[in-house]
């Protein structure tokens, strides 16, 4: 896989927690919470594709070390 592939994967992660953050600190500040739940979801599928690619990166980089 490129490089580009791992910068993608490293973005998606750093703004998903950064939406999950955010969604953390709404709830601090009392925030009715119900129209925020679906960005929250999509924040926590964000950092799931990201870590899904950094791991695909990261065992095809293996794979090309052992051929």
């Amino acid at each position: 896989m490129k490089t580009w592939n791992l910068f993608a994967s490293i973005f998606q992660i750093v703004i998903g927690v950064a939406a999950i953050a955010a969604y953390i600190v709404l709830s601090v500040g009392e925030e009715p919470l119900g129209k925020w739940t679906v960005t929250l979801i999509l924040a926590i599928a964000f950092v799931v594709l990201g870590v899904i690619g950094l791991v695909d990166w990261i065992r095809s980089r293996e794979r090309r070390k052992d051929k």
